[in-house]
This record gives structure tokens, sequence and C-alpha cells, in this order.
């Protein structure tokens, strides 16, 4: 039996990929697509990790919704 992630291991892990992949793009027209983008890429690599989609969502909840407001605070007012 593989050993659950804890939420700050999950947190941690999360904190720094999007550290690493998120970036505001000031011309970016259509968001949606690329936060899906971003989302998918996390996921693959999570499971890289033995970190679940289910794991992420005990902790961050929708991971969309995670990664839109992760962008909306690093584009800034």
């Amino acid at each position: 039996m593989t050993k659950r992630p804890t939420s700050a291991e999950v947190e941690g892990f999360v904190h720094v990929w999007v550290g690493e992949h998120l970036r505001v793009h000031p011309d970016l027209t259509n968001l949606p697509p690329e936060l899906d983008r971003l989302a998918a890429l996390l996921t693959g690599d999570a499971r890289r990790r033995g970190i679940s989609g289910t794991d992420m969502h005990r902790v961050l909840g929708d991971i969309d919704d995670y990664l839109m407001e992760r962008y909306r605070s690093a584009k800034g007012p």
C-alpha cells in the first residue's frame, strides 16, 4: 500500500511547481486554454511524484480555480 502524501507535501510540491511554470502573459487573450494546459502538466508531474488528482483536490480544491487565483495574484491589479 502506497503512503498518501500529506497536505504539506502536496502544498509544497504545487507551490514550487507553480512558481516554476506559471507565467503572466499580458497579451494572453484566452486564459482558460492556458490554464487547462498548465493543469494537465501539473497533474502529470504530480502523478510522477505519487500525488494524485484526488490528493490535490483534497488539499487545494479545484485545480483550475486554484491556478486562476494564482494567475490573478501574479498578474496584480
